[in-house]
This record gives C-alpha cells, sequence and structure tokens, in this order.
C-alpha cells in the first residue's frame, strides 16, 4: 500500500444512478452544508453508513503525527455500503497544504534548504559553531603533532608515527565506548563534558616541556575528542527534521572544512612569525606550541558554547526507564541493520586512511623533499577550499541517489588520487593530489555522515557513531608505524631519497576499497535499510 499522509475513503455507488450525500461525502468533494456538519467532517467522527472513512495518523516531514481530514483525502477507491460486485474508478487525491510545516517543506532549491536550516533550534547553530572551533583546533594539532615530537623533542621519524597514531587509536578505541554513554548522558552534558576535557588537554600540550606530559596531555584530550564527533552528529540529526537533514549535514561537513583551511594560514604564519619561539610571562613557548595555545582557547570557547545549549527532547517516551551504556550496546550489537552497516565502513576504512597519511606522512615528506620552509599547509588549505564548494554542490547533484553508489565513486576517486606522487616528486602532483583528493571527498564524506546518521535507531545515533569508528580504530596503530617506516626508507631526513615507491604502496592499499565496494555492492545494497535511501518528495 501507498504510504501516504493521511487516507481517507469515502463512500458512493457508481452505475447506480444515486450520490453520495452524506455530510463527510459533501466535505470530501467541498462543499459542506453545516457549521456542524464541517465539525463532523473536520475531526472524523462518526460516519454514515453508507461511507466508510478510514483516518490514520500520518507522519510530516518533520515526523510528527496528525489525523483525519486534516492531512490530505484520498478517494481513490470507493468502498458502497450495499454491493460487493462493482468495480470503482480511482479519484483524484487531495492533499493539504498542512501536511508538513512550511519549514520543512523544503523544494530542493539552495535557498530553500537555507530557509529551512534557518527555521532550525538555536541548538543547531551552536553545535555548528562548536564544530567550527573544534575543527579549527583538532586539525592544527593534527597536522602539527609529529612535527612538533620530531623538531622540538627528537623523536624518530618511526617514534613520532608511532605516538601519533597510538593517540588516534586510543581515541578511536574510546569512541566505541563514548557513543553509549553519550546516548546515556543526553546531547548536552555529554558535549559539556568533551568539551572540558579538550580543554585541558590542549592546555597541557601547549605548555609541555618534557614526554610524560606530552603523554598525559593527549590522554587527557582523549575522551574530549572521541566523545565530540558522534555526540555532534547525533546533535545535527537531532534538531533537524527528514526535510532538511540532509542539507544539514552537507553544511556541516562544510563548516568542518572552513575550520580545516582556518588552520592552514594558522600554521604557517605562526611557523613564520614565531620561527624562533615566543616568550609570555615568562614560558617559553615554540611556534607549534603557539598554535596549541590557540587550540586551547577556542576548546575554552565550547565549553561556554555547550553550557548555553538546551538538551534535545528525548525521542523515548519519558514513562520508560533510562537504559544503561552497556543495555544500548547490547541492543546494537543485536541490530542486523548496523551489522551491514559495519560492514560498509570497513571497506571505505583504506580510503579514510588517505586522510591519514595526508596529515602525519604527507607534511614531512613535503618538508623533505621541498624545503623546511614550504607551506605546506597553505597547499593543504586547497582540500577545505574545495570541499567549501564542492561539498554543496555534489549534495543538490546527488541528493536523489542512494549513498551507497555515490559514496563508491567518491572513494575510487580518492583512491587513484595518491597515485600522482607515485608518478612524479614535485609541487604539482602533490597539488593534482590534494585536488583529485578534494573531489572525492565532497561525494563520498558528507554522504557517509548521512547515511550513518540516518540509519540508526532513535536514540542511537551517537552508538552508531561510535561503533562506524571500529575499522578505523584497528587500522590506525598500523598506519601510523607505517608512515614512520616508509618516511624513514623512502625518504629520511637525512641521505638520499626515493619517495616515489612510498606513494606507490600507499595507493595500492587504497585502490582495494572501491574495488571491493562494487564486488560485494549487491549484497550491502540489498540489505540495506530502507531509512538509508532517499524517498521521493511528495507532490
Amino acid at each position: 500500500m501507498e504510504d501516504t499522509p493521511a487516507e481517507t475513503k469515502v463512500g458512493g455507488l457508481r452505475g447506480s444512478g444515486k450520490r453520495d450525500t452524506s455530510p463527510l461525502a459533501s466535505t470530501a468533494h467541498g462543499r459542506c452544508r453545516s457549521a456542524p456538519t464541517r465539525r463532523a467532517a473536520r475531526t472524523c467522527r462518526s460516519p454514515p453508513r453508507e461511507s466508510i472513512v478510514r483516518a490514520r495518523g500520518f507522519r510530516g516531514q518533520e515526523g510528527e503525527s496528525g489525523r483525519g481530514c486534516g492531512a490530505a483525502l484520498d478517494t481513490r477507491r470507493i468502498r458502497p455500503s450495499d454491493s460487493n460486485t462493482d468495480r470503482f474508478r480511482p479519484r483524484r487525491v487531495y492533499r493539504s497544504r498542512m501536511a508538513a510545516p512550511p519549514e520543512a517543506r523544503a523544494d530542493g532549491s539552495l535557498s530553500a534548504d537555507l530557509r529551512a536550516l534557518v527555521a532550525s533550534p538555536r541548538e543547531l547553530w551552536t553545535v555548528y559553531a562548536m564544530k567550527l572551533l573544534e575543527s579549527v583546533a583538532y586539525f592544527a594539532i593534527w597536522s602539527l603533532l609529529v612535527i612538533f615530537l620530531s623538531d622540538d623533542h627528537g623523536f624518530s621519524d618511526t617514534a613520532a608515527g608511532s605516538v601519533a597514531g597510538t593517540w588516534l587509536t586510543v581515541i578511536s578505541l574510546v569512541m566505541f565506548f563514548a557513543g553509549f554513554i553519550a546516548d546515556g548522558l543526553g546531547i548536552r552534558r555529554a558535549l559539556v563534558i568533551a568539551a572540558l576535557s579538550t580543554a585541558v588537554g590542549r592546555g597541557m600540550l601547549a605548555f609541555a616541556g618534557d614526554k610524560m606530559t606530552i603523554y598525559a596531555s593527549l590522554a587527557a584530550s582523549v575522551w574530549g575528542i572521541a566523545c565530540m564527533k558522534p555526540t555532534m552528529n547525533a546533535a545535527v540529526r537531532s534538531y533537524t527534521t527528514p526535510a532538511t537533514v540532509s542539507f544539514a549535514f552537507s553544511f556541516y561537513y562544510v563548516l568542518m572544512n572552513i575550520g580545516s583551511l582556518a588552520q592552514g594560514p594558522l600554521i604557517t604564519e605562526f611557523r613564520k612569525w614565531f620561527k624562533g619561539g615566543a616568550t609570555i610571562a615568562g614560558v617559553t613557548f615554540s611556534s607549534s606550541q603557539m598554535v596549541f595555545l590557540v587550540g586551547f582557547v577556542v576548546s575554552c570557547v565550547n565549553v561556554v558554547l555547550a553550557l548555553s545549549m538546551r538538551e534535545a527532547k528525548p525521542t523515548a517516551s519519558l514513562d520508560k526507564p533510562t537504559k544503561n551504556p552497556l543495555m544500548i550496546a547490547r541492543e546494537v550489537l543485536r541490530e542486523p541493520s548496523f551489522w551491514i552497516f559495519l560492514g560498509f565502513i570497513a571497506l571505505l576504512t583504506f580510503v579514510r586512511l588517505v586522510l591519514q597519511h595526508a596529515h602525519l606522512t604527507w607534511p614531512k615528506y613535503t618538508l623533505r623533499e621541498f624545503g623546511q620552509d614550504f607551506p605546506f599547509a597553505y597547499y593543504w588549505s586547497i582540500n577545505p577550499a574545495m570541499i567549501i564548494v564542492l561539498t554543496p554542490v555534489a549534495t543538490a547533484l546527488t541528493r536523489r541517489y542512494p549513498p551507497y553508489p555515490v559514496i563508491t565513486i567518491g572513494a575510487t576517486i580518492t583512491a587513484f588520487s595518491v597515485l600522482a606522487m607515485a608518478v612524479s616528486t614535485t609541487v604539482a602532483a602533490s597539488v593534482v593530489f590534494i585536488v583529485l583528493l578534494s573531489i572525492g571527498e565532497a561525494l563520498w564524506s558528507p554522504r557517509l555522515y548521512e547515511y550513518t546518521a540516518t540509519i540508526a535507531p532513535p536514540g542511537r545515533e551517537s552508538s552508531y557513531m561510535g561503533l562506524s569508528e571500529i575499522p578505523l580504530f584497528l587500522a590506525k596503530p598500523f598506519v601510523g608505524f607505517l608512515s614512520g617506516y616508509l618516511l624513514s626508507v623512502y625518504c629520511p631526513q637525512t641521505g638520499p631519497r626515493d619517495s616515489q615507491p612510498m606513494w606507490l604502496v600507499i595507493g595500492l592499499m587504497t585502490i582495494a576499497a572501491p574495488v571491493c565496494m562494487l564486488v560485494f555492492r549487491r549484497n550491502i545494497e540489498r540489505r540495506a535499510p530502507a531509512e538509508a535511501t532517499p524517498k521521493p518528495e511528495a507532490a
């Protein structure tokens, strides 16, 4: 049966020469003869014997329920009271303009999407602001960490890569549990605790003068970073409607990349301005620590923003007891849709590792091949700049297509981008790598956010977001070690270099992902949850 907002079946006789003159039938055809009759029609009470009226609750685009004749009239099927043998012709379907609020009825244009997003709760915009600030701090620290460890504290390439890889691995491990805990805590409390954690960790890293303080600072920031991502994703899902969720996640992804774009000039200019370090209140900071200090400040701002939020409305009934994280985890792990989703994410892991190498391997590669003053952060800013421009366009062009083919095409482009540096060790080859990676990322990454959030059952968004990091968690230690090892073998600090084989190895590993996605496409698409597939918009 077609799922319409509401369905009302009004009786009549075909071939009998009689017209159904019941009050409700008159109302259905736009001719209600008295005020009491109009009230009866609106509430769909006590239909006459000749008419069979079925009023169903409907789900508008916002997911709210309505009843009766205020929604839509479906007069396609007529059931007579005194004949079971006649066949009935279809009638016109009348749909009320009140089936969904105006802000939920985006017409697919960019202006309509923006208007619908502006009508969202202010908490959504608070989350957007927090995501922007968090992205500036996180991407700056991620890009500088291995350089900071080697230049400021004498770590070898392998040791620096292993420390960074271990840190990222622990973040993914904690993210596994953070999703369950965030679902139990609620969005506001989870974000407050996460922002406090990042502020403490980044403050310690900015003042770190020895290796133990570095380890402690990285450990202190783990919870905040791990909890922030699934909770923010769940917040976007909670504070949007089905009509706005696709564009909301695209805008969310654009803001993340604006933060990534901002860290490029931040790193480059700070490395230039504070090349010899800086002294503030008697404390000496390196150029990297000055960047970490900026991360500490924006994390403190995020604490204030998180405290200003109101909690999202619970999706479950208030009379249901709150479940603990272990119960939530057990329920999620029993859902077949989760395991299909996890297999899909596992295939994407190798493609996502390209971004790991872009932050762990590529910066050192450029400094050694093109000189210590090479502005690698400025060049990497091409990526977020392209994402900012391409993501809304890609979303508008692909919004009517299922996520799987869009993600597969984007993953293929991203995977092959690495081969540009396997062909040539030039700045132009690095630019080609960044451009191709960005085009592919603009296709697959925002659709992955949307896919993850929409297939999760209500109230389980954070759990799905956290569990989606399992494949990446298993791969991060290997990537951190591999990054340091490949640099030490093919692109060492001193001695002869031959960097092209290094990128060939990385490229062959990433190409395996889209190949596997094509091989297993039928299995995943056939069992994919219906929620993840775009539905035709109501007329």
